[in-house]
């Protein structure tokens, strides 16, 4: 099954990407839904589209819908689901895209359960003893830690934060906390609070 649509000058292009090592469960029921939100008002968020396909795709794959708006900038609040058997596969997680113009396209990196897709401060040179260390914790809990991670590369950049599903109370939010290790200055990370685990 693909989701990719004709491209045109009036459509938004959303590259969803998965892991390399998540693999869709085989058999069973099977769907992914998408749901999108026009939220340049957030108090009064305009719908969109909801579609919905009898089928997981793994890697990557690029989803097309219609942006009927010339020379305005408009917020789109995009939810993407898997479901497998009726549960769901990713972290109940909001992306936000901003079109400007058209075409445009993005890629929104998606975080099955056990991965946190993680991006650090904006991409700059960092020395290799100025190595990053992220930790993923408890919200307002920076001590009840569940995972720490020293990023080596000399580019602090985003990556796949894993972590055990096992431990992580459903339903309960974790943040993370991201420092430099030479002068330990926190640096920005996102997301922000986010559920692990769906109740």
């Amino acid at each position: 099954m693909s989701l990719l649509k004709n491209e045109s000058n009036t459509r938004v292009g959303l590259t969803f990407s998965l892991p390399p090592d998540f693999h869709a469960p085989v058999g069973g029921a099977q769907e992914t839904v998408i749901d999108i939100q026009m939220i340049n008002n957030p108090l009064q968020p305009i719908e969109i589209g909801s579609w919905r396909y009898a089928s997981i795709v793994e890697g990557e794959w690029t989803f097309w819908f219609a942006h009927p708006y010339a020379n305005i900038g408009i917020q789109y609040r995009v939810h993407i689901q898997l479901f497998h058997d009726n549960r769901p596969l990713l972290l109940r997680q909001h992306y936000s895209v901003i079109v400007n113009n058209t075409p445009h396209r993005e890629t929104l990196h998606l975080s099955p359960l056990g991965h946190l897709y993680v991006s650090v401060q904006q991409p700059r040179d960092i020395p290799a003893e100025e190595a990053v260390t992220v930790c993923l914790h408890e919200a307002g809990q920076p001590e009840a830690e569940l995972v720490r991670v020293t990023q080596d590369e000399h580019r602090a950049t985003s990556f796949y934060l894993k972590y055990d599903p096992d431990k992580i109370l459903p339903g309960k939010y974790y943040s993370l906390t991201s420092t430099d290790n030479k002068y330990n200055h926190t640096l920005s990370v996102s997301p922000g609070l986010v559920q692990l685990l769906p109740e």
